[in-house]
């Protein structure tokens, strides 16, 4: 397989080379003739403007990108190591190869590859210790079920970022409703939401669904009565209550409940919208639903429809959703729900036995506060971006003076 090497320096010799001929030569041999030319030369413009959106749409990282947007991960990923793989002069490094490692981090989530995503996120973490790379880190660990490590790397992210960073919010909610602390998880939720809805479409949809998806669980678990909560990472961390919310008896409390609950349906009626066009977001969507229903009535059947279904466009992230404290909690010791845990189990020891140990992460950490920045080291191509603004400025200048001439000096 052929890698995709980095060639913005073709792009700007070919962006000005195109430019020369298709913009700047039509409108000045037209002002020197003092012949509009039918508005021919306009031509020429509208041409290289379609050239110039074509090349974005036809670049590597948007096409990873809207791999990933329809849930096609195993074809995102294919483009990312290719890109990696590039050597020599074409070779993505610096602050550049970021595009591609973020982006890598990503796809290996979506594909349910949380360990080798956890490898490629403190890859990036060297490169820039950035919001973005410390909140994919602690995707990447909440997958793996190693909450404290999650949660120190989230915060990191959080306070480099003034508590903007969608994915870190979503990674922190998501740990701490593992820990048992449902209200704070949904604080952070919406605060992601809140940041995700005035940031998109720049936000990754999965950073977006997850935070309505904890959402929606934080709501139900404060409706839930008092339980053991145990963390499934095993890393030693005691059993510990969940918080629970004040006796139904209560007409206030039975009032907060219900306006949870109300809130809980509609954010799922959101999580619905948003998980269109994609499996793995359908997925998400399903098991929250499922959750959702698990503590009613005759709904059995409806519940393990659900999670087949979800299993089925996404096993790796539903055998990881059976596994979180709380979830499906009414079946966990039953016979339909233990095919699911004992995979989830032998995923989780599959996944650790290939991935960097807390020794390592903390140590990674640990260089990420002493270096860590709050904006991304610069992923695009100055020459590139430049030569951009250059020619677009030029090519108003020269549409300003050829329409002055023709059409306003000549009228």
């Amino acid at each position: 397989m052929k890698p995709i090497r980095d060639y913005s320096h073709l792009f700007t010799r070919g962006l000005i080379g195109v430019w020369l001929l298709a913009v700047a030569l039509p409108l000045v041999v037209s002002l020197l003739l003092g012949q509009p030319g039918g508005g021919i030369p306009l031509a020429g413009v509208v041409l290289w403007f379609a050239l110039l959106r074509a090349a974005r749409w036809l670049s590597p990282p948007v096409r990873a990108d809207a791999l990933m947007r329809r849930g096609k991960y195993a074809e995102a990923l294919a483009l990312c190591d290719q890109a990696l793989a590039a050597r020599d002069e074409g070779a993505w490094t610096g602050g550049r190869r970021l595009i591609w490692l973020n982006r890598r981090t990503s796809a290996l989530l979506g594909a349910g590859r949380a360990g080798a995503a956890l490898v490629t996120a403190l890859e990036a973490m060297e490169v820039s210790a950035d919001p973005e790379t410390l909140g994919n880190c602690a995707m990447a660990l909440v997958r793996l079920n190693r909450y404290d490590e999650a949660i120190a790397a989230a915060r990191l992210a959080l306070s480099l970022s003034r508590e903007r960073s969608v994915v870190g919010n979503a990674a922190l909610a998501l740990a701490l409703l593992a820990r048992g602390l449902p209200a704070e998880a949904e604080a952070l939720a919406r605060a992601g939401l809140e940041d995700a809805t005035s940031l998109l479409p720049f936000v990754r949809p999965e950073h977006y669904t997850l935070c309505l998806a904890a959402l929606c669980r934080a709501l139900r678990a404060q409706n839930a009565p008092a339980v053991l909560v145990t963390d499934p990472s095993a890393t030693g961390a005691s059993e510990r209550p969940a918080a629970a919310p004040a006796p139904p008896s209560r007409p206030l409390a039975r009032a907060g409940e219900a306006a949870r609950n109300t809130q809980a349906a509609r954010y799922l009626d959101q999580l619905r919208d948003a998980a269109r066009g994609s499996p793995y977001l359908r997925a998400i969507t399903l098991l929250e639903e499922a959750d959702a229903l698990a503590d009613t009535a005759g709904a059995e059947e409806r519940v393990f429809s659900l999670l087949a279904e979800a299993h089925h466009l996404a096993p790796e992230y539903a055998l990881w959703f059976v596994a979180q404290p709380a979830t499906l909690d009414r079946w966990r010791d039953g016979e339909r729900l233990a095919p699911y845990l004992s995979a989830s189990a032998a995923r989780i020891e599959a996944e650790r036995a290939a991935v960097p140990n807390a020794e390592l992460v903390e140590l990674e950490l640990a260089n990420a506060r002493a270096s860590a920045r709050p904006r991304p080291a610069p992923q695009s191509s100055r020459e590139a971006m430049l030569v951009q603004v250059a020619t677009l400025a030029g090519t108003f200048a020269l549409l300003l003076i050829w329409a002055y001439r023709f059409f306003i000096a000549g009228a």
